[in-house]
């Protein structure tokens, strides 16, 4: 039938029968009423509590593989816990996706990329993706390739499991090099952060590469739900601290974004003198210096005695607290590098202006969903210090002697309760600010004509449209 054709379609758009910008709605009626939190990767009827008893009986070692990227949580024969790795849970898909990768690294005459392919097979059958993380730092190829378990955000129990995803893009090389300048200055703005001297970085990790890109092919968690437009990766704390992380930003992705959904959300929530001052340069600007404020600020951190890190303690408020942290940094650094001269003044209304209209877009993604949470939090923020402001039209606009300070005081907050990995603070200010209060409903309702997001559509010579 026809309702049943675009219930698949939206099946495959949220890879599942829950809506993810609908509070993660259902919308087949055989499925479960609730998206499982814990995303298939432990037990349903298994409780936090019980999983964190289970954690202080195991050896140091063990403790870290369960609490890991790359395991799963399942009951054994006497219905207690044990982890099963992901190379022996997903054999059989890792197996035949080992052999794909082999066969295409025999196919390509760039060094680099036959080297994190042929790295990252073995990776799917050893669950050690070091090495593999390193090649894919340093791969310069025109052809860049990410696929494996990277991001957490499915695992909304603990933030612990890695999904699976896959991105095939083309590098802009002009593009990249233009952006590499930003990489030069992350000491300086780590230096610069509103935050205790203590919890700072004295020395960064050397490799920060900025790609440019077009994407032509994304699966997996790359495809569920709102479109990806860039990402920092890996997550891996260890290979952050000792090699870095990359950048990659998808051009084509956030061009069309800007163009058919961005531009008509600004005609709809800002006051019309302001709609004309949101543009693609600092739309762009900003989800590149987001990305960059994800390798900068507490990563591993003290607490007490004990070495630990900060996903670790924020457990399931770890993405919207972190993504919130990146973004409002994103801003503050932006601001720092044009009092600085190295971006031109010219962008600084705009910069903040296009920041506000956006907020509306990633709202709309679902506040159960860690962008949308995050930027909820900065927006409610903002606003009650006055730096948000809305008309009698209830249109909105920036109060441009407000918005400097009240960005710098929730960087250092939410930078604080990062260092000291207060899992109590950062509830709390979710709790608080992460909610959608009537002014933004309102705006909302008025964008129902518009776009929630892009659905790519990517034409391959073999296989026809994906």
């Amino acid at each position: 039938t026809e309702v049943g054709i675009k219930r698949l379609k939206l099946f495959d758009q949220n890879r599942g029968p829950w809506s993810r910008i609908d509070s993660n709605k259902v919308f087949i009626a055989l499925a479960p009423k609730g998206k499982p939190i814990g995303a298939g990767y432990y037990p349903e009827d298994m409780t936090k509590g019980e999983f964190e008893i289970w954690l202080k009986t195991l050896s140091p070692s063990v403790q870290t593989k369960a609490t890991g990227f790359f395991s799963v949580i399942k009951r054994d024969d006497n219905r207690g816990l044990k982890l099963i790795p992901y190379s022996e849970e997903y054999a059989e898909f890792l197996k035949p996706a080992a052999e794909l990768l082999n066969e295409a690294q025999e196919l390509t005459e760039n060094a680099t990329l036959k080297k994190f392919l042929k790295l990252r097979a073995e990776a799917f059958l050893s669950d050690d993706y070091y090495s593999s993380d390193v090649a894919w730092m340093d791969l310069d190829s025109p052809i860049e390739v990410t696929i494996g378990p990277y991001e957490t955000y499915e695992d909304e129990l603990f933030g612990y499991k890695a999904a699976f995803e896959a991105f095939v893009t083309i590098t802009d090389v002009n593009e990249s090099q233009k952006l590499a300048k930003f990489s030069s200055y992350l000491q300086e703005l780590e230096n610069n952060l509103p935050l205790d001297n203590r919890f700072k970085n004295k020395k960064i990790a050397a490799l920060a590469p900025i790609r440019v890109v077009d994407e032509v092919y994304a699966a997996g968690e790359a495809r569920r739900g709102v479109t990806t437009a860039a990402f920092n990766l890996p997550n891996d704390e260890k290979v952050v601290k000792e090699k870095g992380s990359k950048r990659v930003m998808l051009k084509n992705i956030q061009r069309a974004k800007f163009d058919r959904v961005l531009t008509e959300i600004s005609k709809k929530v800002l006051t019309p003198k302001n709609q004309t001052e949101v543009k693609f340069e600092p739309f762009f600007t900003h989800i590149l210096m987001h990305e960059l404020m994800h390798g900068i600020g507490p990563h591993n951190i003290i607490m007490g005695t004990r070495e630990s890190n900060v996903r670790m303690e924020l457990k399931d408020h770890y993405s919207a607290v972190e993504e919130a942290k990146a973004d409002i940094t994103g801003l503050f650094a932006l601001q720092y590098l044009i009092d600085k001269g190295v971006i031109d003044k010219k962008m600084e209304n705009s910069m903040y202006l296009t920041f506000l209209a956006s907020a509306f877009r990633s709202v709309r993604f679902g506040i159960t969903e860690a962008h949308g949470r995050g930027v909820a939090l900065q927006f409610n923020f903002l606003q009650d210090e006055g730096a948000i402001i809305q008309d009698r039209q209830g249109k909105f606009s920036i109060d441009v002697t407000k918005i400097k300070p009240a960005v710098k005081k929730l960087t250092r907050e939410l930078l604080t309760l990062q260092a000291e990995g207060d899992y109590e603070r950062a509830r709390t200010l979710l709790a608080k600010y992460a909610t959608v209060r009537p002014a933004m409903q309102k705006a909302l309702d008025s964008l129902k004509d518009v776009p929630v997001d892009i659905d790519p559509i990517f034409q391959t010579e073999e296989m026809g449209k994906i």
